[in-house]
């Protein structure tokens, strides 16, 4: 266990200032004043847009003589946007907390400040109070390896879990105000230098994904559809990153992580199905054809099911295995995790630069994606929906490494990779549907036969389209199989 250094014990009340509007916080940012003893600190903080890494945080401070804020302060008062001086700040929430300051010492050269946050935040007009009770981990020397480490020894003695939002953000969600409901967060583009090597590349990977996955636990938590397709996006792509390094990685290693996100991807998938199914499938019906009993049975009868299936999921997000897989996940990628392995012929790949690796990965995935595409008239559904998948750890392959080619070939290429995924997604959800349409109508106690004629009528609609669309599906893979390589 690591040895406690020291300890320290102080009150912190923070102010949370903005404008009428919230003109701060819709441009990320947060403003607070902070008094600590005798001494006010007023402080700035960002969160970056492009999602580079919601665990880090860049922050601005200035001493300032009390407790009204100073808007031309030196370091925090060039970061307020201008068309905001002129509105009145004010003040908008409070945290108050009493924060206990440990040094931890996990090994001979390691050193972590470990801050233990304890009391409330506090809506300005008093009526709304949400806890504060969170440890936050700070690496002061060593390797970053010993942080997760001692995360792990946390969750064995109580019930933790990663929170990504800041005290601000979660002050903002407290206020109730409109558009301040957990949104999804989009995934951004991945910049790799050439000159890293291919387990840097890995790195970066990795921990972007994961913190994508974690910003998008409140939304899902909050019931948006989206929230939950981001967070299956994001393990999907993850897993087409390990896929495509499968080779230089031992096969424990590969295993271990491809697995732990097959499970949180399994959980997570009837509720994106189920969505789909009655927002894409059966609300085009019901709008073309007369409104009638049987649609609205199946229509209650998919909801009921989603709903299941999204309490099923929350379980799963707020559950220690979840935690514990995230820790787990993030340890092996910021602490390069593979490093215990022998170095095999294969390993050393890991070493070398991504840009002398991207082409050979890149062609691999398309070598299979074309082999899968061959007498596309005669696949069977299964082969077809290999067909979609092939594509979309091809897709994936190329946007992780897209950096490192010339931006206008990328852009023609995945152009027509994204129109043949979505015919082969459109199909998939099809086949999908004859499986949810029986699964529905076994769960439901009555109305069965109600729920069946809707479903067919349903499944007979989309596979009418479907049959419209094959020419032009057809079309989409020549047009695949003859792109120009651009690697």
């Amino acid at each position: 266990m690591p040895t406690v250094k020291s300890e320290v014990r102080l009150k912190l009340v923070s102010t949370y200032y903005d404008t009428p509007t919230l003109a701060l916080h819709r441009e990320r940012l947060s403003f607070r004043v902070r008094k600590q003893g005798r001494e006010f600190v007023q402080t700035v903080k960002a969160e970056n847009p492009t999602l580079a890494d919601v665990l880090e945080r860049k922050e601005w401070e200035d001493q300032i003589p009390s407790k009204r804020p100073v808007l031309d302060a030196p370091k925090t008062g060039k970061w307020l946007p201008d068309t905001d001086r002129d509105d009145e700040l004010r003040p908008v929430f409070t945290t108050t907390v009493t924060r206990t300051v440990i040094a931890i010492s996990p090994g001979p050269s390691a050193q972590i400040e470990a801050a233990i946050d304890e009391g409330e935040i506090r809506a300005s007009n008093g009526d709304a109070v949400e806890p504060i009770s969170e440890i936050e981990l700070e690496l002061k020397n060593g390797d970053p390896l010993v942080l997760f480490d001692v995360a792990l020894q946390l969750l064995e003695t109580a019930p933790i879990r990663i929170e990504v939002r800041s005290k601000a953000e979660r002050g903002y969600r407290l206020l109730g105000t409109d558009g301040l409901r957990p949104q999804a967060v989009r995934v951004g583009p991945v910049a790799l230098d050439p000159a890293m090597s291919v387990e840097a590349a890995l790195k970066r990977i990795g921990r972007r994904c994961l913190t994508h996955l974690l910003s998008n636990e409140q939304a899902a938590l909050a019931g948006e559809p989206e929230g939950i397709h981001q967070m299956r996006v994001t393990i999907r792509r993850l897993r087409s990153a390990l896929l495509a390094l499968k080779r230089p990685l031992q096969k424990k290693h590969y295993h271990w992580a491809s697995e732990e996100l097959r499970w949180l991807a399994h959980t997570l998938a009837p509720v994106r199905n189920l969505h789909i199914f009655a927002a894409c499938l059966v609300r085009p019906v019901t709008h073309a054809l007369p409104a009638g009993l049987d649609f609205e049975r199946l229509i209650d009868a998919t909801e009921r099911r989603r709903r299941a299936a999204l309490d099923h999921a929350k379980q799963t997000i707020m559950s220690e295995r979840y935690t514990e897989s995230m820790l787990r996940l993030l340890r092996w990628f910021v602490a390069r995790g593979w490093r215990d392995q022998q170095i095999s012929e294969h390993a050393v790949v890991l070493l070398a630069p991504i840009v002398d690796v991207a082409p050979d990965l890149i062609e691999r995935h398309h070598r299979k994606a074309r082999m899968r595409s061959k007498k596309f008239e005669e696949l069977t559904a299964t082969q077809r929906h290999r067909l979609r998948i092939a594509l979309k750890n091809l897709h994936y392959i190329v946007e992780f490494l897209g950096s490192l080619f010339d931006k206008d070939r990328i852009r023609t290429f995945v152009k027509c990779l994204k129109s043949l995924q979505d015919d082969l997604g459109y199909a998939n959800d099809v086949r999908v549907a004859h499986d949810l349409v029986d699964q529905i109508s076994e769960a439901t106690n009555q109305d069965v036969r109600a729920i069946n004629r809707a479903g067919g009528i349903v499944l007979g609609w989309h596979e009418r389209v479907l049959a419209d669309r094959n020419p032009r599906i057809r079309k989409h893979v020549r047009r695949f199989r003859r792109l120009d390589p651009f690697w």
